[in-house]
């Protein structure tokens, strides 16, 4: 990282807070402090632009599953700027790497005879699914089933649309009006139950929440429940076993259409190569996939939708539904590359094997302020508390607060929801990486708690 001047990093510090308008960054903090400027990455690993090592303990945002720097990924995106740069996929035209990418996805996907559209965001894949839903149900002449239902604490973009199934409130505020035809239900959070009751013998009634919610709303007016696998920006929230064999029931018995949001959890991040993999024998209707599908090298998200929504589409004369950049060749071609990889390196195995590692080692830690350890594979979160006894908070954002002591020992993490810290490392992380996150959170914890 020594290709800038202390007098050109200096420059570039000024202008990032005279210019650049940082996404989910406060304002006045981000230019009082000033910016942590990354100049470079290697596997594991990222440099400031002041020369200083740390361990990328969140994969950038949930999504460098293959590391950084590979060069493969390098290589494959050099030949195809030069074969083919960009091209649309307007009126019919088409590129061969997101013909075969289509195909790959199709086949490595838990639905069968799936069909796939391509998208640059996540946001945006799930802005393209609630649509589907929606136009799925009235080419069946059933208008009136519009709802999306969501759960408290669930992620699943920005857009204007997506905004409306992800149940942060504050991402709202100032933003509305929004469209209509949206619902919750309150979210599996087992270690701190919103109904006040232990599993198992609260019988899943996070689950039969949904059922309930669709009762009240009425069945001909619900189209489809969006759920992530595992809830990640709202916690790293796990469901407990038999959670979606129970919705799945549910959606099956009041034709609903379940969406799985697979941006964080799929492509190995949770030791699975999707995350819904985890609890047997569920077929989700659509699943939406980014992040780990290109290891975040290049932009890309994908709606992968079922054989039957498929065949009801086509009876429609136009798919009135795009993005300039749908089946961007280059995002295409990274995506089939990085798959690769991480199919002959067995990532998602590593992810488990490293991961329960890592979820042992912080479980380990002797502090009373960790209330709770949790996650599946290379996904994890510490729930800090002022007692463990009691689950009591914390008097302050301490999960904030772990971020910045973690951060000065050279390991970046992301705090959540004030009190949680979260982690999710690159799929290639080593045992002794892992290790080392162990001990720099730790010290971090004490330092912050005490």
């Amino acid at each position: 990282m020594g290709f800038y001047r202390d007098r050109d990093i200096e420059a570039l510090k000024k202008a990032d807070g005279k210019y650049f308008l940082h996404p989910f960054t406060g304002i006045q903090d981000a230019i009082e402090r000033g910016p942590r400027i990354i100049a470079g990455a290697y596997r594991t690993r990222v440099y400031d632009i002041d020369g200083n090592e740390y361990i990328d303990g969140f994969a950038g945002l949930w999504y460098n599953n293959i590391g950084h720097g590979r060069e493969e990924m390098i290589e494959a995106a050099a030949d195809q700027m030069a074969t083919l740069d960009v091209f649309h996929c307007f009126s019919g035209f088409s590129n061969v790497p997101a013909i075969q990418l289509a195909e790959k996805l199709s086949k490595i996907v838990p639905l069968e005879k799936s069909k796939v559209f391509f998208a640059g965001s996540g946001s945006e894949v799930n802005d393209s699914l609630f649509k589907i839903a929606r136009l799925y149900w009235s080419v069946l002449g059933m208008d009136s089933k519009d709802y999306i239902i969501s759960r408290n604490k669930g992620y699943h973009g920005v857009g204007y649309g997506s905004i409306q199934a992800t149940r942060f409130p504050h991402y709202q505020e100032g933003f509305d009006p929004f469209p209509p035809g949206f619902a919750f239900i309150n979210e599996p959070y087992c270690y701190y139950c919103p109904w006040g009751l232990e599993f198992p013998s609260c019988n899943l009634e996070c689950a039969e929440a949904l059922e309930e919610k669709v009762i009240e709303l009425g069945e001909d007016k619900v189209a489809a429940f969006i759920a992530e696998p595992v809830i990640g920006s709202g916690g790293v929230i796990v469901p407990p076993p038999g959670y979606y064999e129970k919705i799945r029931e549910i959606c099956n018995h009041y034709n609903i259409l379940f969406i799985a949001d697979e941006v964080i959890t799929g492509f190995g991040r949770t030791g699975k190569l999707f995350g819904i993999e985890h609890w047997k024998g569920v077929t989700p209707d659509a699943m939406a996939l980014a992040k780990g599908i290109t290891s975040g090298y290049v932009p890309l998200g994908a709606a992968v939708i079922s054989d039957q929504i498929f065949q009801t589409l086509r009876s429609e004369d136009m798919f009135n539904h795009g993005f300039t950049y749908s089946g961007h060749p280059l995002a295409c071609r990274a995506a089939l590359k990085n798959i690769e990889i991480l199919e002959r390196e067995n990532l998602k195995q590593n992810a488990a094997t490293v991961g329960l590692r890592l979820l042992e080692g912080l479980r380990n830690l002797e502090s009373e302020h960790i209330g709770e350890v949790r996650g599946k594979g290379l996904m994890l979160a510490l729930e800090l508390v002022a007692d463990r006894k009691t689950k009591n908070k914390p008097d302050h954002k301490a999960g904030f607060a772990v971020f910045e002591a973690a951060y000065r020992r050279g390991l970046i993490t992301r705090p959540l929801d004030n009190d949680v810290v979260a982690l999710s490392p690159s799929l290639i992380l080593e045992k002794q990486d892992a290790d080392r996150i162990v001990e720099i959170l730790g010290r971090s914890i004490d330092e912050v708690m005490r």
